[in-house]
């Protein structure tokens, strides 16, 4: 089953917390919306090491059908449009579902970085992140 994602909304960067613009999308199958992916706009070091430039998520009683690795397919032409030649995306180290779905897109795994102290994710609790490299 194909996934299209359709444009949700568009926000603005928050200098403030080092966040860039990003495009939310709703990933639509078969007339329903089954989860959401977002691409963030920026490209700093910290996005590339911790953060990622996308986020993803399917909703639980849509799971296992493949619709995450399609979304992130659909994805790297409008990536590409934004100029990104490649998109990080990372991951708990306990994201076995994820590692799969980016195994499966065709993501390389790059390794696995401490995230700093001072950041969002370690204050959520995200002491480690999972890097994968998704050429456009």
């Amino acid at each position: 089953m194909a996934i299209t994602l359709k444009l949700q909304k568009v926000t603005e960067a928050d200098p403030t917390r080092g966040w860039a613009p990003a495009e939310f999308y709703d990933m639509v199958a078969a007339g329903k919306v089954v989860g959401t992916i977002q691409l963030r706009l920026g490209n700093t070091d910290y996005m590339r090491l911790y953060g990622g430039h996308v986020g993803y998520m399917v909703e639980p009683e849509h799971r296992g059908h493949g619709y995450a690795s399609e979304a992130l397919t659909a994805l790297r032409p409008i990536a590409r449009r934004h100029g990104f030649e490649e998109i990080w995306i990372t991951v708990r180290p306990d994201n076995t579902a994820s590692c799969r779905t980016l195994d499966k897109a065709g993501a390389c795994y790059e390794g696995t970085a401490t995230v700093p102290l001072d950041s969002d994710l370690y204050v959520r609790g995200d002491l480690h992140m999972r890097r994968y490299r998704l050429l456009t």
